[in-house]
């Protein structure tokens, strides 16, 4: 494979976690508090944007309504994580949707306050572009996935979930934290609930996940790890 045919890295995770530091901390302090109710939009796909949002509490869903009217879920926001970063900037259209799928305490950041802000402390806007990075990444990440058969698409998935949810990761098994509804999953990988529930059953079948009440038990480490190192090559 020539070096311009590489395909992108994978190993991005799709989930925002919480960005600790100092740097964090003063982007923090610029915030204005705002409450979310349970399914309210932060922002909308196709509307202009002049602030971006910390997840102070909650979860949030960002997501992309694609031409066929299928959705997709790009990634999911946690508290500490930052999003609409991109859009507050650039100035244009919010190519996708933020949306509570809990009750979430955000603060929202102006583009003006960060801005003035950075005449005296450059390094926000340098920490606001490696995020936008990042999120560039994830969306390469998107790409990657749909040229990949479902049963690869699900092992690369599992692989970020236990590096982004995983408790005990180090050792040879590990309880994930959370439990996505399968349809979540499924849409964060572009397949359908049905194959998406037969690709965990296999996965069941050989040992590799244990299904434990509504807690997902990845049993087998290493060998999860074996597949997912494959599948990046």
């Amino acid at each position: 494979m020539a070096p311009h045919d590489v395909p992108p890295s994978p190993t991005v995770s799709p989930f925002l976690l919480g960005e600790p530091g100092a740097i964090s901390r003063r982007i923090e302090a610029l915030g204005v508090p705002r409450p979310v109710r349970a399914g309210q939009h932060l922002y909308r796909q196709g509307e202009p944007s002049s602030s971006f949002h910390v997840v102070v509490s909650g979860r949030v869903r960002i997501h992309m309504l694609r031409p066929d009217g299928t959705v997709r879920v790009i990634s999911w926001a946690e508290p500490g994580a930052s999003l609409g970063e991109g859009v507050c900037f650039d100035g244009g259209l919010n190519q996708v949707s933020a949306t509570a799928i809990t009750p979430c305490e955000l603060l929202t950041v102006g583009r003006d306050a960060l801005v003035a802000a950075a005449r005296d402390d450059p390094e926000l806007l340098v920490e606001v572009v490696r995020r936008v990075s990042h999120k560039q990444r994830v969306l390469h990440l998107h790409v990657f996935l749909d040229g990949l058969p479902a049963r690869e698409r699900v092992t690369l998935l599992l692989g970020h979930l236990v590096e982004a949810y995983g408790d005990g990761a180090l050792g040879t098994s590990a309880r994930l934290s959370v439990r996505p509804p399968v349809d979540e999953l499924a849409l964060m990988v572009g397949l359908t609930r049905v194959t998406l529930s037969r690709e965990l059953s296999r996965l069941v079948a050989e040992g590799v996940l244990v299904k434990d009440g509504r807690s997902i038990v990845v049993r087998d480490l290493p060998t999860l790890r074996r597949r997912v190192d494959a599948v990046a090559v």
